[in-house]
């Protein structure tokens, strides 16, 4: 048996655990990502939260027990192995060591919202893109002339 096993390890252990299995002398992989707190922040978090990757060959016993793990993640036959291309498709999409996560924009450029809450409640705006950090560029017609004004994303809803 060989190919990467999962490791579930213990709450807020994953750079622990993937230490000490390297430590080890196991090759272990810990897909990483960047999110920004709401105080601005950048925070470096797992991928997977509680789990990461090793690659196993024939003695896979010891992982069990290495400090920062909680167990391996098992089937009838043994640790439950995941293949290589999914762990290659995964490290491929690395940028610097973290994996980049895109989300998907909510509104279409152009399409008509209305704000929900704040000192839009109520108006007509067009979608304009978004800022950093859930907030909403809108175009906000006001005596004849589209003004530009920022709102959270919570707050708007497709007219």
């Amino acid at each position: 048996m060989s190919g990467w096993a999962v490791v579930m390890t213990k709450p807020n252990c994953e750079n622990l655990a993937h230490a000490n299995l390297q430590q080890q002398g196991y090759t272990s992989y810990l897909p990483r990502i960047r999110k920004q707190a709401p105080d601005g922040a950048v925070q470096i978090k797992p991928l997977f939260p509680r789990y990461l990757f090793t690659h196993i060959t024939d003695r896979w016993y010891s992982i069990r027990s290495t400090y920062g793990v909680s167990c391996l993640l098992m089937n009838e036959f043994g640790p439950a192995i995941v293949p290589t291309p999914v762990i290659d498709a995964i490290r491929g999409r690395e940028e610097n060591g973290f994996i980049p996560l895109q989300q998907a924009e909510k509104f279409v450029k152009g399409q008509r919202l209305r704000a929900l809450d704040g000192p839009l409640i109520g108006k007509l705006l067009t979608y304009d893109g978004m800022t950093n950090r859930d907030r909403v560029r809108v175009l906000l017609s006001i005596l004849g002339r589209q003004v530009p004004a920022t709102i959270h994303e919570k707050h708007l809803v497709a007219a």
